[in-house]
């Protein structure tokens, strides 16, 4: 169990050790870290310089003045306040959770509140509760997530509406009943009208696409079940074709494009969803990505990775390789083997592609796969993750395709799954022991257990 302290524990010990052993200040903290740390006390949240900083008390300067601004109505200085807060807040973890020990949410929720026709002051007020709430959302309660779904509903300022969503996504992260409550509140209606309105900006296109990929994550580990193929399901119901219309729309901005397929790997949980991808022309556009922005890592990584999802469908993965969508993949490994994230996801997604289907792996070897993906291994031969998925995809490629496969051999594909046995161990063994032993190579494979030749009693 980890252990805690509260700041003033800290700030007293700090204090001792400058007045009763005539410590530097920056001997004074040193010590005192060495100390807590040598008991198995977590620092993370103690700010370590606030005994010692001659503004230490901004962030109860800042609060205190915005709570008397509210108590007069007397707004004239309350951005100039917001800014010097989210400044603090913005430092680290630490500022933010000794904020929240001073009532910073409630005092900046009464603000929103009381300003919400005020967009000079509004926009600060959000970009501070943001900033509190970055790393830290266990403050958001109901009356924050009402606040939340009534500005949705009524904000017309843009700028107001992206700090909004910015809000959201930050309570969403790591928090497994915010999600939950967000979703019962509404959120998805919401999310789906930003989506759907005519007039909207690419900037808030992208901050909504966010709030969805926010939605689906489970990443509380506080929490042994979560709903996030649940809201996955729901978002994939109402999301799919507006966000499929959207990327031919937004076809020339990488960045929406990038965010657009992002999204849309996040939803794609179940068979059909994959299915209705493909019927809403998302396959053809995905690839014409892939072609017209053939020199951008990012939108190829993207692509590669939503290609990998949708290949979850056998329908949509034969349909992924007859549509020729075998030598961009290889093409965009070739391109990018400098980059982990571009070479990893195209040995995801050859793997998802040739899984269960010689027919597939066999398109791979005439478009030139395995000099290609040997190639980009050797790349990243630290990479156990990397390694991990290349060996997948030799092995499907090598199941069923005995002659082929000797493309792998004739290249040194032996040397290099044994060094990547030898450098990851237990990380990278199991598949690639499975690689050697579909590929007809020499393996060491052992039996975990063999019994002890006792016949059962019973």
């Amino acid at each position: 169990m980890v252990r805690v302290i509260k700041q003033e524990t800290y700030d007293e010990v700090v204090k001792e050790n400058i007045e009763d052993l005539s410590m530097t200040p920056e001997e004074a903290i040193e010590d005192a870290i060495k100390q807590f740390e040598a008991q198995g006390i977590d620092l993370t949240n103690i700010i370590k310089d606030l005994a010692l900083n001659d503004n230490s008390n901004v962030i109860q300067s800042c609060l205190q003045n915005l709570s008397t601004a509210s108590e007069n109505k007397n707004y004239e200085d309350v951005p100039r306040v917001l800014e010097s807060l989210k400044t603090e807040l913005d430092k680290d973890i630490a500022r933010r959770v000794f904020a929240s020990k001073e009532n910073a949410y409630p005092i900046i929720l009464a603000l929103i509140k009381d300003t919400k026709d005020d967009v000079s002051i509004l926009k600060p007020a959000l970009k501070a509760m943001t900033s509190l709430m970055t790393g830290n959302p266990d403050l958001l309660d109901s009356a924050g997530i009402d606040l939340q779904i009534e500005f949705l509903d009524s904000q017309e300022d843009v700028e107001c509406t992206k700090n909004i969503l910015h809000w959201i996504k930050e309570c969403c992260i790591k928090h497994e009943m915010n999600r939950q409550n967000l979703v019962e509140a509404g959120i998805i209606d919401r999310i789906m009208k930003i989506l759907s309105k005519k007039e909207k900006t690419s900037s808030e296109l992208r901050d909504a696409c966010s709030v969805v990929r926010a939605l689906v994550l489970d990443d509380d580990v506080r929490l042994e079940f979560g709903k996030a193929h649940e809201h996955a399901s729901q978002l994939a119901k109402v999301a799919i074709d507006i966000l499929t219309n959207l990327l031919s729309e937004f076809k020339d901005d990488e960045d929406v494009v990038g965010d657009l397929m992002a999204t849309l790997a996040s939803l794609v949980v179940r068979n059909e969803y994959c299915q209705d991808v493909e019927d809403a022309g998302g396959l053809t556009l995905i690839l014409e990505v892939m072609i017209n922005h053939a020199d951008s890592e990012k939108l190829n990584g993207q692509a590669l990775k939503l290609l990998s999802a949708l290949a979850g469908n056998d329908n949509v993965k034969s349909h992924i390789v007859t549509c020729g969508s075998c030598p961009l993949i290889v093409s965009a490994i070739s391109r990018f083997k400098s980059s982990e994230s571009v070479v990893a996801a195209g040995f995801s997604c050859i793997s998802a592609l040739t899984l269960r289907s010689s027919s597939n792996a066999g398109v791979f070897y005439d478009c030139g796969a395995p000099i290609v993906m040997l190639d980009a291994m050797k790349q990243f031969p630290k990479s156990h993750k990397t390694l991990r998925h290349a060996c997948r995809a030799i092995r499907n490629m090598a199941v069923k395709n005995r002659a082929e496969s000797r493309e792998f051999v004739a290249y040194g594909v032996e040397s290099l799954l044994a060094d990547a046995i030898k450098n990851h161990g237990v990380a990278v063994e199991a598949e690639a022991k499975a690689a050697l032993r579909d590929l007809g190579l020499k393996v060491d494979l052992k039996e975990p257990w063999t019994g002890k030749g006792i016949a059962l009693q019973n």
